[in-house]
């Protein structure tokens, strides 16, 4: 039986913890989506550039290798443009933002907390994540999606 610190096990955490499974599994979901949505924008480059690959053939790419081949299709696509790249940069920049706090709430939850929860960073250092924090970082997720559909 898998217990946290305080003894709960997972079957003890609904319903009333239940706003903080759902916020952690949407924060999941929209991580998925916005990979969904890169790798569906790097298929239809690839189609309107006479390529019919598709991303990822044997394995599952990373966010980062989906990046630097949206980085490279659009500089051969726009090869005068650069704003494009700026835009894909500074996507890149809020991609990791939101994957370093989506891998401080995957890999270092610690227990639940009124209002959020506690987590460890990567230097064991607790912080509280409120589900206000949460709701942001997924809305950001959402935004960065259509950002990247419109580049």
């Amino acid at each position: 039986m898998v217990a946290d610190v305080s003894g709960k096990t997972v079957s003890d955490y609904a319903p009333e913890d239940a706003a903080l499974l759902c916020a952690v599994g949407r924060l999941v979901c929209a991580w998925t989506m916005l990979e969904q949505s890169l790798e569906t924008k790097i298929g239809l480059m690839r189609e309107k550039m006479g390529d019919v690959r598709t991303v990822g053939a044997r394995t599952r790419p990373s966010m980062a290798k989906l990046m630097t081949e949206l980085r490279t299709m659009v500089a051969m696509r726009d090869r005068r443009n650069a704003s494009a790249l700026t835009e894909i940069a500074a996507i890149e920049r809020d991609i990791q933002r939101i994957d370093r706090f989506r891998a401080l709430i995957i890999q270092g939850f610690h227990q639940p907390e009124p209002g959020g929860f506690i987590c460890r960073d990567h230097r064991n250092i607790h912080q509280f994540v409120t589900f206000e924090q949460l709701d942001h970082e997924i809305s950001d997720l959402e935004t960065i999606a259509n950002r990247l559909l419109a580049v």
